[in-house]
Formats: structure tokens, C-alpha cells, sequence
């Protein structure tokens, strides 16, 4: 399936349920006691959630489009074009579980609350990763002063030469232009800090109710904070992470949707596979200590595997 779609299919899945649900309310004013019997039906068969905080933790990989990179600053304003950037996964090993480390690759968490047994609202954070490869490109712009002085219209150049993630090492590209931008990255969180608001149809409940297999669907809207890795005409990045030195900040905003297969066990632990993708819009990426920015926008694809635990929070 292509993820340009997933968000649109979300948003119909919510909207259909609301309307559903509408539907029954109204149908269920036919008489009382028919009221009486549908609802004796429903909790029968529902697994309660009304009331219920649900928290979550897990891991996520994640997959992004192309995109232009156009980098502002003292004496330079350019473009690069059609930028390819991949995740940087932290091979599985006891740092996912180490109480110094868990929070070393890219992780998820939640919080979460259900306003009905279907219904809820959350907010939480999907820390994913997000790395340029060393690449032939084109630029476009103006450099007014360093070994690269010069106007450009898109000339051929090769750029993320110092990458560590999906570099090839020598290559025949390496005999094009450099020195322009040789590392690009979100390194310590490309970080999707977002609200939501889900929708879930339960498809099956055990007989003791204890146990329930669920698709859950959510619209989310986002703040992104990156703590962004640049480095630009050799100037000096605003990252340092040899100074342990970050540069966290709220470069713009994202739009997505997610769909999973949620299956609560034992009325308090629940597991979630989901796929989130959407788009990210980035205006003001912080770059080098003396003020420079980038901006880029991208569509992005993200899947995830969590473990929670939910507990009352309200018996109204």
C-alpha cells in the first residue's frame, strides 16, 4: 500500500466509526426495553475501557521520502535537490532492555486515555532517526565566501561525505565538488511529540472477557523537535558531541495517521503493532553556532511494536 494513503484511509476508518456509532445511538431509542437488551448485549461482549489511562513503550523503525534541503546563513543561501536519508537502527542487543541504554534507539511512548470503551485521546513521543547518505546531488545558490565561493545553478556536487550510515566509502562521485554540507542528520532524535485522537473496533474477546483482539485507528497532529548534527561549509555545527553539547529545538510540525492490531491480555497488559506515516514539515532546523538554518519538508513511514499497561483512573 502506498503511505501517501494510510492517513486518508485512517481518517475515513474514524469517520465511518463515528457515524456508526451515531447510528446505533439512534436506533437504540426505538424502544426501552430494546435499550435495556443492547446494552446488557454490548457489556457482555465489550471489553470495558471507559475510564482507563493505558501507557506504552516500545521500538520503531521508519522510512522517508525524498526531499530538498535549502540551507540559509552568514554569506551562503543554497539548495540541494532530491535528498535520500535513511533510519539508523541500534543493532538488537542488551541496551534495549539496560536501564543506562534503553533510550539509546529509536523508542515510542504514550500515554493514553479513553473517554469511552472505544474513544480516546493521548499524547506522547516517537523518537526515530534520521540520517542523509553521502549522495551526487545538485545545488543551487550563492556562497559568498571559503573554499567554495561561488554562484551555483544546479551543479552537480557530492554531499554527506562524512556520513556513517549507508556510506559506501570511495567512490566515483568522489571526484565531483565537496566540502558543502558532508553530514546531515537528526541524531539525537528526529523527535514526532504528538497529540491524537483513536478510534478502536474490537474484532474478538475471550469468553472470560479478559482477552480482546482490536483494530485501532488515530489522526495525530505534532510538534517536532530534532536535535540536529550539521555540518556546512565547515562551519561549526551547533551540535558538538564530543562537548556533549545538543541542539534540541522546535523546527515545525508534523501530520499523520496511524492503523495496528491491539491485543489486550489479562484486563491490565496489552501489546500494539501499528503503522504511523504522515508528513513533516521542518522550516527552522538549527545548524551552526552562528546562526545558521535549514528547512526541509518529507513524507515519512513509521512502524512500531509497543508493550503497555493500563489502570482505572476514573469508575464514573
Amino acid at each position: 500500500m502506498n503511505i501517501k494513503y494510510l492517513p486518508i484511509i485512517t481518517i475515513l476508518f474514524l469517520l465511518f466509526a463515528f457515524k456508526s456509532n451515531a447510528q446505533l445511538d439512534a436506533d437504540d431509542s426505538v424502544s426501552f426495553e430494546t435499550t435495556i437488551v443492547k446494552e446488557n448485549v454490548i457489556q457482555n461482549t465489550m471489553y470495558q475501557r471507559k475510564g482507563k489511562m493505558y501507557v506504552f513503550w516500545g521500538y520503531n523503525r521508519s522510512a522517508y521520502t525524498h526531499s530538498d534541503i535549502r540551507f540559509k546563513g552568514d554569506g551562503y543561501n543554497f539548495k540541494i535537490n532530491d535528498i535520500r536519508a535513511t533510519d539508523d537502527p541500534t543493532p538488537f542487543s542488551a541496551i534495549y532492555y539496560k536501564p543506562d541504554g534503553f533510550t539509546c534507539p529509536e523508542y515510542n511512548y504514550r500515554v493514553m486515555y479513553y473517554l469511552s470503551d472505544k474513544v480516546y485521546i493521548s499524547i506522547g513521543s516517537d523518537h526515530m532517526k534520521y540520517t542523509m547518505s553521502k549522495q551526487a546531488t545538485h545545488l543551487s545558490g550563492t556562497i559568498k565566501s571559503g573554499l567554495n565561493t561561488g554562484t551555483y545553478n544546479n551543479a552537480e556536487v557530492v554531499v554527506g561525505e562524512k556520513s556513517d550510515v549507508n556510506n559506501p566509502g570511495p567512490s566515483i562521485i568522489d571526484q565531483l565538488p565537496g566540502g558543502f554540507v558532508t553530514n546531515f542528520e537528526h541524531c539525537d532524535g528526529l523527535n514526532d511529540v504528538a497529540f491524537e485522537l483513536g478510534r478502536l473496533e474490537q474484532i474478538w474477546i475471550s469468553k472470560n472477557r479478559k482477552h480482546a483482539l482490536s483494530v485501532v485507528g488515530s489522526a495525530c497532529l505534532g510538534m517536532v523537535v530534532p536535535d540536529s548534527d550539521v555540518d556546512v561549509l565547515g562551519q561549526a555545527p551547533k551540535h558538538d558531541m564530543d562537548a556533549n553539547k545538543k541542539a534540541y529545538h522546535l523546527a515545525g510540525y508534523s501530520l499523520s495517521a496511524t492503523m495496528g492490531l491491539q491485543m489486550d491480555l489479562y484486563k491490565h497488559l496489552f501489546v500494539l503493532a501499528r503503522l504511523k506515516a504522515g508528513y513533516m514539515n521542518l522550516p527552522d532546523i538549527l545548524t551552526t553556532v552562528n546562526g545558521g538554518k535549514a528547512s526541509q519538508e518529507f513524507n515519512f513511514i513509521e512502524p512500531m511494536v509497543v508493550l503497555g499497561y493500563s489502570f482505572i483512573l476514573s469508575r464514573k
